[in-house]
């Protein structure tokens, strides 16, 4: 059975367009996203047109009410109601697909990194330009929104939304590799969370979100600054009272700094012992 990608790497192979004039997050991406995932050479071979020619049999995305438009009565909408634009369908389409060979995992994983992408950034998107930036504010899209405000020649604007797309490429791989990354940190963490405090070292690279739902309530790791510092796993938090504590430098809500691996190795059992008192 033939994959999405290779499906739409056939119809791209007869021409690619999308709607001209005023450009947004959601076309930028959805052109971006055809890139990286070598759907096109180029967002260049992207054409923008004010309608879909006659019998045009390639791929039209955010135009013409095809399957990765949204302008149409009975647009598609996700599992939980929230409104598909053109990025949200063509990731639907490929995010999974693109996941599993580029990063070599399985399907189940992928599929599970690929709805985190579209919980996490591709939802987002989708929303403020189907309902408008004042229903749901976007700083991102704002910006792009306003990279192409003024009395511009569609030669122009063309040239615009080509360079911005191909400039975006690098940040939406980065966006892509972190939601799979933390799925593969998430494994990592429950190995590690052994114990209510655990020790981590400086050269260890773990986002402390990965430890929710372990056995794990706080970290203690060197930092960059020399400090040795506690962190707290969410719900768990440092009141402003410990730095009272011996050797603490500072408290910022969700961590503390101290000078020494004792001290802050002591603090944090301190912390737990609190923590067991209160339940």
């Amino acid at each position: 059975m033939a994959s999405n990608i290779h499906k739409l790497c056939e119809l791209a192979k007869n021409g690619v367009v999308t709607h001209c004039g005023h450009f947004h997050a959601d076309d930028i991406f959805s052109a971006a996203l055809l890139k990286i995932v070598g759907i096109v050479p180029d967002v260049s071979v992207i054409q923008r047109v004010g309608s879909v020619p006659e019998n045009f049999n390639g791929l039209a995305f955010d135009i013409g009410g095809g399957e990765f438009d949204h302008h149409q009565q009975n647009a598609a909408v996700r599992l939980n109601g929230k409104k598909y634009a053109a990025f949200g369908l063509l990731w639907n389409a490929i995010g999974a697909e693109y996941i599993a060979d580029k990063y070599n995992t399985d399907m189940n994983t992928a599929k599970i990194a690929a709805e985190n992408f579209d919980t996490e950034f591709v939802t987002l998107m989708d929303l403020t330009d189907n309902f408008g930036s004042k229903v749901y504010p976007n700083p991102l899209a704002y910006l792009i929104a306003t990279r192409n405000n003024g009395n511009y020649t569609e030669e122009e604007r063309a040239i615009m939304f080509q360079n911005i797309a191909n400039e975006y490429c690098v940040y939406l791989e980065s966006g892509i590799k972190s939601v799979y990354d933390f799925i593969n940190y998430k494994n990592i963490a429950r190995k590690l969370a052994v114990s209510d405090v655990i020790t981590l070292t400086p050269d260890t690279f773990i986002p402390i979100s990965a430890f929710e739902n372990t056995k794990t309530k706080y970290i203690v790791k060197l930092s960059t600054r020399g400090t040795y510092n506690i962190m707290a796993v969410n719900p768990y938090k440092i009141a402003p009272e410990y730095k009272k504590l011996p050797g603490c430098i500072q408290v910022y809500n969700i961590g503390a700094a101290f000078d020494n691996y004792t001290n802050a190795l002591n603090a944090a059992q301190v912390l737990i012992e609190n923590v067991q008192n209160k339940r």
